[in-house]
């Protein structure tokens, strides 16, 4: 039987005793302090822990926007310096000789002699073809015959004039004595008369017959075709046994082309916009592409006046004139006409002046201040030579420390490696020439460049 105890609660007695668990009671003094640390711990963790967050974002964020730094662009430079510089029209064209003559016969017929071949060479007067003469001989014989017959009329009809003039001095002398009576005298003048008249016919008929005898002689002397000069067989276009037509009824049948290659041309054909700048006595530089190994030299000595039109209503119109180059001794080259050349026309040359490797320019919107100023004072100094205020300028772009910094400048004369500078640069001035890419598109003002003039970086 268990004893029953007996508790009493007073005032400062605790009102929480240990469970039958050994958990906390209603009091609960002992288990609330551990609770409260377990909450301040896991406060301090998460603390801990936003802290770290935060640095590592801070340390990322770092080491990002370290990581993104301004690659510099590789480029090439070159001092802005003083230069000789001329300038180039390029065109191209044919090799022609000075004189080609196209030989066509001059009557019609079938030819039956043709004693070179294409690339002979022939002598002034010499025979080049025959025209079968029968024809010709036939109409030459009828009519020597019909002058020889005029001249025997013509005789006859002087022979006729002196017996009339005998006849009429006798009438002379018996009408003197009043022997003859008035009428008998006038017959006898009448007939003198007659036979004069008859005299000049036939002398007449004597001169046609004879202008007919040699105009079927020079005909047939044309069937045998001649040499009109020295030089070589360019083109034979007939063939022995074909038909011709002569020049004396239409245009006649090119029989052949004899050239003179001893005095050749460069015949080119130049822009309309780039013949203005051309003159008489320029000199000139030519490729031809049958010997790409060689240059040969020429001077202009001749400039169309009409223009030669082509592709008109289209999209490829052009309009260009045709200049006359005189190529120099061009010694033992067996140039042949329509040969393809390019010619180097030199129209401008310039020494010693302020310029820019070519590759250097390029045109650009600017937006920099001291840019724009540059640009506004070149459009001053040359006012009316702009279409309007919002012409694209014309710039280079300068090595500034080791960044890019963009000039506006006004060019002159160029050829294929440099171009002149009239304003925007003093010279000096380190220039960017390359690459392509870095030039024409990736530079802006404060772009920063690495300069490379090893020649082992790339051009793009």
């Amino acid at each position: 039987m268990m004893s029953k105890t007996k508790t009493t609660i007073g005032v400062n007695t605790p009102l929480s005793t240990t469970g039958t668990n050994g958990g906390p009671t209603v009091g609960g003094a002992p288990g609330s302090s551990v609770l409260l640390a377990r909450q301040k711990k896991r406060k301090r963790a998460r603390t801990i822990w936003i802290v770290l967050s935060a640095l590592i974002a801070i340390v990322l964020i770092v080491a990002v926007v370290g990581g993104r730094k301004e690659k510099p662009i590789v480029v090439q430079t070159e001092k802005v310096s003083r230069h000789t510089i001329t300038e180039v029209v390029q065109a191209t064209g044919k090799i022609q000789p000075e004189v080609q003559v196209k030989v066509s016969p001059e009557v019609p017929g079938e030819i039956i002699e043709l004693p070179f071949k294409e690339g002979d060479r022939v002598k002034k007067g010499q025979l080049v073809a025959k025209i079968k003469p029968v024809t010709f001989q036939e109409q030459y014989e009828s009519a020597l015959a019909n002058h020889r017959s005029a001249l025997a009329q013509a005789e006859q009809q002087k022979a006729a004039l002196i017996q009339a003039k005998q006849d009429l001095a006798r009438g002379d002398r018996l009408k003197a004595s009043h022997l003859m009576s008035d009428q008998d005298y006038d017959a006898l003048k009448s007939r003198y008369d007659a036979a004069t008249a008859a005299l000049n016919a036939a002398n007449y008929q004597a001169q046609a017959a004879e202008s007919q005898m040699q105009q079927y002689r020079e005909s047939l002397g044309k069937t045998s075709v001649l040499s009109p000069m020295d030089g070589v067989i360019t083109s034979l276009i007939s063939q022995l046994g074909e038909k011709v037509v002569g020049t004396s009824q239409f245009a006649g049948t090119e029989m052949m082309t004899i050239s003179d290659l001893t005095v050749m041309n460069a015949m080119v054909d130049v822009d309309e916009n780039d013949v203005v700048n051309i003159k008489i006595g320029n000199h000139v530089k030519i490729s031809i592409d049958a010997f790409p190994d060689r240059t040969f030299t020429g001077k202009v000595i001749e400039i169309a006046n009409s223009a030669k039109l082509a592709g008109t209503g289209t999209q490829d119109q052009s309009t260009n004139f045709t200049v006359k180059v005189r190529l120099d001794d061009f010694g033992s080259e067996d140039l042949r006409p329509g040969m393809s050349c390019t010619a180097r026309i030199e129209t401008q040359t310039k020494e010693n002046v302020l310029a820019v490797p070519i590759m250097s320019v390029t045109r650009r919107e600017t937006e920099d201040e001291q840019a724009a100023d540059s640009l506004k004072r070149i459009r001053e100094a040359n006012r009316g030579t702009f279409n309007d205020g919002d012409v694209v300028p014309t710039i280079v772009f300068i090595v500034h420390k080791d960044t890019a910094k963009k000039v506006a400048i006004k060019t002159g004369l160029s050829d294929n490696a440099y171009v002149e500078i009239l304003d925007g640069l003093k010279g000096g001035e380190e220039v960017v020439k390359g690459n392509f890419r870095a030039v024409s598109k990736e530079l802006e003002d404060g772009k920063i460049i690495k300069v490379d003039n090893s020649g082992k970086s790339g051009s793009n």
